[in-house]
């Protein structure tokens, strides 16, 4: 595929989840194939920070004008999961590719029309908990599944552990991520997104059956939960143990992840950074401890592959007459 001489021209839509906008900002600012065209938030002052960070001189609070500006492929919305659906779907109305804040929505129903939107208009859709897939540490555990490394795998764990989200940068106000008005809810969900989505992918497989608890056990004042524990069948017979929780102490942070097989374990650590590997994951046959490579993504390559991808298979002309890519 002949790769586009023009860069991907990307707006950031939305600060409310400012830990992934400021990460994603930064590395679309950096990145030689993208450009940052705009910041758009409510809160003007919001968006001029970032954008003074970044190196971005477009800053407004109109959305409606950022969405129907054809100097922009790809809008990255992190708004709060209350108004993403409307932001989703009217940045795919016009054809504009998506980067999606997570959860994308507040309900079921309502990510469903939502992933029928996004289908119909024809546009790439990134959901941010997936984006860890794209890691290269993960790629290469889906590697390792696809050529048996693993035997079968019977069983994993994993733990996030983190304290109350902060509304912005040094405000303990965790603001909208524990409004129940506008999330679907707390400590629990605002996480484990990410491992259930990981696992889904890396085994190839959907839950068959769930259970667990969700509690209030440092936050009882709090509308949303601030822990959740729970055990996931999936549909192969492999059983996960997750547990994903509000309740961290200031800078008690940790991420867990194992993999068991019949034939070779993985465990990794954020307390060591370390990725130990065991059975035919091992040179050795016993444990074997490393560095793992980059655990975490953006997303960056993905999005600009895609949206090349159909620059190139649609061309440009009849890109525009059907709305697909500006």
């Amino acid at each position: 595929m002949p790769k586009s001489p023009a860069p991907v021209r990307i707006a950031v839509v939305g600060l409310d989840h400012w830990y992934s906008a400021f990460s994603f900002a930064e590395a679309v600012a950096g990145h030689a194939e993208t450009t940052l065209v705009a910041i758009v938030d409510a809160d003007l002052g919001r968006a001029r920070e970032l954008a003074g960070r970044v190196g971005v001189d477009r800053v407004t609070t109109d959305r409606a004008v950022m969405l129907d500006d054809a100097a922009v492929d790809v809008v990255a919305s992190f708004v709060g999961s209350d108004h993403n659906p409307s932001v989703v779907a009217a940045a795919a109305a016009r054809g504009k590719h998506l980067v999606s804040v997570k959860p994308v929505a507040r309900t079921l129903a309502e990510a469903t029309a939502l992933r029928a939107t996004v289908r119909a208009a024809g546009v790439v859709f990134l959901p941010s908990e997936s984006r860890s897939r794209l890691s290269e540490q993960h790629r290469q555990i889906k590697e390792w599944v696809a050529q048996g490394a693993f035997g079968q795998i019977l069983s994993a764990s994993g733990a996030i552990w983190a304290s109350l989200p902060e509304r912005w940068p040094g405000d303990p106000d965790p603001g909208w991520w524990a409004d129940a008005a506008r999330v679907p809810g707390g400590g629990w969900i605002d996480h484990a997104i990410y491992d259930v989505d990981l696992l889904r992918w890396l085994l190839g497989e959907e839950v068959a059956r769930a259970s667990g608890v969700a509690a209030n056990l440092k936050f009882p004042e709090l509308p949303v939960e601030d822990f959740g524990a729970a055990l996931l069948t999936f549909e192969g017979g492999a059983v996960a143990n997750l547990e994903v929780t509000w309740t961290a102490p200031p800078g008690g942070g940790r991420r867990t992840l194992a993999i068991v097989g019949s034939e070779g374990a993985l465990a990794y650590d954020s307390l060591t950074d370390r990725l130990s590997l065991a059975g035919h994951l091992s040179e050795t046959g016993g444990w074997s401890h490393g560095a793992p490579r980059a655990w975490d993504a953006e997303g960056i390559d993905h999005v600009i592959y895609d949206v090349d991808l159909l620059r190139w298979l649609l061309g440009e002309e009849v890109a525009r007459a059907s709305g697909v890519a500006a």
